[in-house]
């Protein structure tokens, strides 16, 4: 049995499906991706695993317990980092930890929370959080969601306001943990960070689930596209469709996929008198993997 289940759930404002349906599953250490537009229901979601928001039908089960707004017995395995933590501007990052840690049976060590986290030494741990950067609260919201020792950590957006080092810490502590059975639901708009970490995905759009699959059968179906710039773009896009090619002009490059080997297309475009100038290999693009999805999406609507 997964450890997370979200079966059928329902929820509406007047005439709009906030969820529509919503299922998936969260195995035990498995980092799965929430994936969508503004407005697609992701948080939507997460406020629902997290009893923070009612649903009108369907079901959510968690290490075999349920969970509704008013039944809040499974989530002390659950953290949580939704939205911006509630972080009071007069406490340090240690008092905050000591503060969500009051009822909780068996909270994390603090010392080894602040190292991972990187919200020890004298530059943080002892500041008030008034004076903390964006990013410093992040890692400290972060670290808010690691108190309970969790089974499963949801996160919206974790990477916000964090330097490139910062989120480069943050994939390894994530996987760190994911590799010793924790499990992950992270949304996030840094789609390129976001494709380096997680195992699973899962993509939403107007409330709706339209896929969910692993990370790799994702990529395995994505064929291997070819961005050339060339002496005559818009003939060479002419001479690609000719040979029932698949080809698009994408900033002012010429796209080109569907041919059985890029030598068979430089090939073609010699013997057209096309001079190519710079030519690219693109493949395992999540970005725009997920943006020919929610078009195509769309165009059923």
């Amino acid at each position: 049995m997964a450890l997370l289940e979200v079966n059928k759930i329902n929820k509406s404002y007047g005439s709009k499906k906030a969820m529509d349906d919503i299922s998936f599953k969260v195995e035990a250490g498995r980092i799965v991706g929430l994936i969508g537009p503004n407005g697609a229901g992701k948080s939507t979601t997460m406020r629902a695993i997290t009893g923070l928001m009612s649903y009108s039908s369907g079901n959510i089960q968690f290490d075999g317990q349920p969970i509704t707004f008013g039944n809040h017995n499974a989530l002390d395995k659950i953290g949580n980092l939704i939205e911006y933590p509630a972080i009071y501007p007069n406490l340090t990052a240690l008092e905050h930890l000591k503060l969500y840690a009051m009822d909780t049976k068996n909270p994390a060590d603090f010392a080894t929370l602040m190292k991972k986290t990187q919200i020890d030494g004298e530059n943080f741990g002892k500041r008030k959080a008034k004076n903390f950067s964006l990013g410093m609260k992040q890692r400290l919201g972060i670290a808010i969601a690691l108190i309970r020792n969790p089974k499963l950590v949801i996160l919206d957006e974790p990477m916000n306001g964090l330097d490139p080092q910062s989120v480069h810490d943050l994939r390894r502590l994530i996987r760190d943990l994911a590799d010793d059975g924790v499990a992950f639901l992270i949304s996030s708009h840094l789609l390129d960070e976001l494709q380096k970490l997680v195992d699973d995905i899962v993509i939403i759009n107007h409330g709706k689930i339209i896929e969910t699959s692993t990370m790799t059968a994702f990529f395995s179906h994505d064929k291997i596209r070819w961005l050339f710039n060339t002496s005559d773009n818009q003939k060479a896009l002419t001479v690609a469709l000719e040979n029932h090619w698949i080809a698009d002009m994408e900033d002012g490059k010429l796209q080109i996929s569907g041919a059985e080997q890029l030598q068979d297309v430089i090939t073609v475009l010699n013997n057209s008198g096309i001079k190519i100038e710079s030519l690219n290999t693109i493949t395992g693009n999540l970005e725009k993997s997920l943006l020919d999805m929610l078009a195509n999406d769309d165009k059923g609507e």
